[in-house]
C-alpha cells in the first residue's frame, strides 16, 4: 500500500486516540495528526509547514470573522432573552416532542442560501435554548441541525459544490435544484432519526445557557428573530441577484450587504439594539469587560480549533494524495457507483465536500456516454451521484465538523462517535434515492 494512504490511516487513528483516549485539546491533537501524516507519507518539513500554514490561514480567513460575529450575536441573543423567545416560538409550532425535527427542517432551508458553517454558528443559540427547555439531549439538537444543513449544502445550488458540478456536467440547473431538494428530504430525515438515537446514547445538556433575569421582559418575537433572519435574507438576496444576473448600483449594494461577514454584522447590530432595550443600564457590554469580550474569548478558541482542522486538510492537499487517488480511480466504470465511489474516497481523505464532488464530476465527464448519463436527465442523476458520494465520511479533516462540535459544547469523543457514522447513513440514503431516480427517469 502506498505510504500516503498508510499515513492517512495512521493520522486518523492518532487523532481518534488523542481526542477520545487522551482527552487532548483538539487544537494540539490536530497538530500531532498533521505531523504524523507528513512523516509517514514522506513529505519534507518545508512541504508540511507550507501546507499547514496555508490550510490554517485559508480557513481562518474564510470563516474566522464569521465565527467571531456569529458568536457575539449568539451571546447577545442569549443574554437578552431573545434565544428564549425564539425557542418558545418554535416550541409552540413543533411541540416539545418534535423540537429537534423543527431544527432539522430549519437547517434544510437555511443551508440553501447560507454556508452551513455560518448557519450553524448563527442557529446554535436556539439549539442550546431548546435543549435546555425541553431537556432533550444537546447531541440530538446539534446533530439534527448539522445534518439538516449538511443535506441541502450537498445537493441544492447555489452552494458552490452542487453549482460547480452542475456546470461541469452541463446539467440543467432548474432540474438539479428540484431533484436535489427532493433527495435532500429523506437525507435530512435519516439524519434527524439518527440524531434521536445518538442523543439517547450520548446525553448531555448545554452548560452556558443563561436565563433572562427574573422580572425582565423578554424581546418580542420580531426583535428576537430579526438578527438571524436579516442575514439569511441578505445572503439569499445576493444569491438571487447573482443567479438572475442583476446589474447596476443596486446590485453592487446588495452584493456588499449579502457577503456573509457584512450580513452577519447587520444581524449583530440588531441583536445589540435588542440587548440594549432589555438592559439599557449595561454600559460595559461593548467594552473589554463586557458580554462582547467574553464572547470573543470563546470565539477565539473555536477559530483556532477550526483553523487547525483546516491546517490538517491543507497538509493532505499538499501531499500527492489527490493525484494518487485520481490515478487509482480514473478507469472506474461502474455506472452510478463510479461518481459515488470517487466522491466518497475524496471526501473521506481530503475533507472538502466541494473538492470531492468536483473531482468526481471531472473524472466521469469523459465517460458520460459509457456510464449511461448522456441524456439531460442522466446528467442530473450523475450530479446527484457525485453529491451522494461526497457526503461521506464527514469527519475531523472538515472544518464544519469542528464548528459543530465546538459551538454546541459537544465533547470531541462524542462528535467522532456520531457525526461520521450519521454522514455515512445520509450518504447511503442519498445513493438509494439517486438509484430510484435513475430507474424512473433514465432507465
Amino acid at each position: 500500500m502506498n505510504l500516503v494512504i498508510i499515513g492517512l490511516i495512521a493520522a486518523v487513528l492518532i487523532l481518534v486516540f488523542c481526542t477520545i483516549k487522551l482527552k487532548l485539546h483538539p487544537f494540539f491533537a490536530l497538530i500531532a495528526t498533521s505531523a504524523v501524516f507528513a512523516i509517514i507519507s514522506g513529505m519534507n518539513m518545508e512541504q508540511m509547514l507550507k501546507g499547514f500554514a496555508s490550510g490554517l490561514g485559508g480557513t481562518v480567513a474564510d470563516i474566522g470573522l464569521v465565527i467571531a460575529l456569529g458568536t457575539v450575536t449568539g451571546a447577545l441573543l442569549e443574554k437578552s432573552g431573545a434565544a428564549e423567545t425564539m425557542a418558545k416560538t418554535i416550541l409552540k409550532i413543533t411541540g416539545k416532542k418534535h423540537a429537534a425535527l423543527g431544527l432539522a427542517i430549519t437547517g434544510y432551508f437555511v443551508s440553501i442560501p447560507v454556508f452551513c458553517d455560518s448557519a450553524f454558528v448563527l442557529l446554535s443559540p436556539i439549539a442550546k435554548r431548546l435543549s435546555k427547555d425541553t431537556k432533550i439531549s444537546m447531541t440530538t439538537m446539534a446533530i439534527a441541525l448539522c445534518m439538516g444543513l449538511h443535506a441541502t449544502h450537498m445537493f441544492v445550488p447555489p452552494t458552490p459544490g452542487p453549482l460547480a458540478v452542475a456546470g461541469i456536467l452541463n446539467a440543467d440547473l432548474g432540474q438539479v435544484i428540484l431533484f436535489g431538494a427532493l433527495v435532500s428530504i429523506p437525507v435530512t430525515l435519516i439524519g434527524y432519526a439518527a440524531a434521536l438515537v445518538a442523543g439517547k446514547k450520548y446525553d448531555y445538556l448545554p452548560q452556558d445557557v443563561v436565563d433572562a433575569e427574573e422580572g425582565k421582559n423578554l424581546p418580542s418575537a420580531g426583535m428576537a428573530f430579526t438578527p438571524i433572519l436579516l442575514p439569511i435574507f441578505l445572503m439569499l438576496l445576493k444569491t438571487i441577484g447573482t443567479m438572475s444576473k442583476w446589474e447596476g448600483i443596486l446590485m453592487s449594494f446588495i452584493d456588499i450587504l449579502g457577503t456573509p461577514p457584512v450580513a452577519l454584522l447587520c444581524g449583530l447590530i440588531i441583536a445589540g439594539i435588542g440587548y440594549h432595550q432589555i438592559y439599557p443600564e449595561d454600559d460595559k457590554a461593548w467594552g473589554f469587560d463586557g458580554i462582547i469580550a467574553d464572547a470573543l474569548k470563546t470565539a477565539g478558541q473555536i477559530v483556532l480549533i477550526v483553523g487547525a482542522g483546516g491546517a490538517f486538510s491543507g497538509v493532505l492537499k499538499a501531499s500527492p494524495m489527490q493525484q494518487i487517488l485520481t490515478d487509482s480511480f480514473s478507469g472506474l466504470t461502474l455506472g452510478i457507483l463510479a461518481p459515488f465511489i470517487i466522491g466518497f474516497i475524496f471526501r473521506t481523505c481530503v475533507g472538502s465536500a466541494t473538492i470531492a464532488m468536483v473531482t468526481a464530476a471531472t473524472m466521469i465527464t469523459p465517460l458520460i456516454d459509457v456510464l449511461g448519463f448522456a441524456s439531460p436527465m442522466g446528467r442530473v442523476v450523475a450530479m446527484l451521484a457525485c453529491a451522494a458520494g461526497g457526503m461521506m465520511v464527514f469527519h475531523a479533516n472538515d472544518d464544519f465538523f469542528w464548528v459543530t462540535a465546538t459551538t454546541s459544547e459537544m465533547d470531541t469523543s462524542i462528535a467522532y462517535k456520531t457525526i461520521p457514522l450519521i454522514s455515512v447513513l445520509q450518504s447511503l440514503t442519498a445513493l438509494f434515492c439517486v438509484f430510484v431516480l435513475k430507474m424512473i427517469l433514465v432507465g
